[in-house]
């Protein structure tokens, strides 16, 4: 696949192409850590997720399914036949969405991000600054996705957070084989910082 070809935000797109030249995992880091994939719309933080899964072993699922099925579509079942056309047409109501997951996190019970990890090691495509800040000591890492050299930004009325709010930034401005690259270059900061806190734990 060329890079002319790349749409960062299409994860199925031809992701099985990309990920098949991806080593077999080296490292299984399913249950290790915690990560929070935060980004700009379409700009890759879903395949930045497919590929920590399929190289790293984490568990991954799309928050935005997720969303769509929980929060979105019980508020908007008289305009969809079901949840995945509600979700498929996420792109055209980014508004719409940041406020229904917003109104979703003040019900009592376990939060958006409570819901996901309890079966999962990443949550892709938190937006607003509320609920990182409550929700923030359950993620190990924080990462935004950058692709901002060749796509649009979102505006602040879906969008909060920045990549001041990140631990560490994926460069996806390259090709799509160039994420794999700096998905790795994450997952060795990973591994490191966990062979850090081991030896603290051994030596005191």
């Amino acid at each position: 696949m060329s890079a002319a070809s790349w749409n960062a935000g299409d994860a199925d797109l031809d992701d099985a192409e990309i990920l098949a030249v991806a080593a077999p995992p080296r490292i299984n880091l399913a249950g290790a850590c915690r990560i929070l994939l935060i980004g700009h719309g379409r700009h890759g933080k879903d395949f930045a997720g497919e590929i920590l899964s399929a190289r790293y072993g984490m568990r991954a699922v799309s928050s935005s399914a997720f969303c769509a099925q929980k929060a979105v579509f019980p508020l908007v079942s008289d305009l969809y036949p079901d949840w995945a056309a509600c979700y498929e047409d996420r792109a055209n109501h980014r508004e719409l969405w940041f406020h229904a997951i917003a109104a979703y996190n003040l019900r009592p019970g376990p939060t958006l991000a409570e819901q996901i990890l309890a079966e999962n090691d990443i949550y892709t495509g938190m937006r607003r600054r509320a609920e990182l800040a409550a929700a923030r000591e359950f993620f190990d890492l924080v990462v935004w996705v950058d692709a901002s050299e060749r796509l649009p930004l979102e505006p602040s009325g879906s969008m909060e957070l920045t990549a001041d709010d990140a631990d560490w930034i994926l460069d996806n401005n390259g090709a799509p084989e160039d994420l794999v690259v700096e998905v790795d270059r994450l997952v060795a900061h990973i591994v490191d910082q966990m062979s850090l806190a081991d030896a603290f734990a051994r030596h005191g």
